[in-house]
């Protein structure tokens, strides 16, 4: 089982919970263990398009998810992840980053 870490970057306390108790809910699935790290050097970031920018990111992560409101344009080659967070919204999402990360 592949396993990878994922933090956040521009999201208000409330929204990290959010993120926190969903990968909680739904991180072993599909042949991968997802945990969230508090840690820059995560293999996936999810950032809040509407307050950051991916470019002031200090490490470059394996993948980028754009958490914004479902009306936002997001940033080419990114995933995404739309305002508010879901279980199964994160699963596919993770699902997707898992098949291209370990393709």
């Amino acid at each position: 089982m592949s396993r990878y870490s994922i933090t956040c970057s521009g999201m208000n306390e409330r929204d990290v919970a959010l993120i926190k108790s969903l990968i909680g809910i739904v991180g072993k699935s599909q042949g991968a263990e997802w945990v969230y790290s508090e840690e820059d050097g995560a293999d996936v970031v999810i950032i809040d398009t509407d307050a950051h920018k991916p470019g002031a990111l200090k490490v470059k992560p394996r993948a980028i998810v754009a958490y914004a409101s479902p009306d936002k344009t997001l940033i080419p080659n990114t995933y995404a992840l739309a305002k508010p967070a879901r279980a199964r919204d994160l699963m596919e999402v993770l699902a997707s980053i898992h098949g291209s990360l370990a393709g």
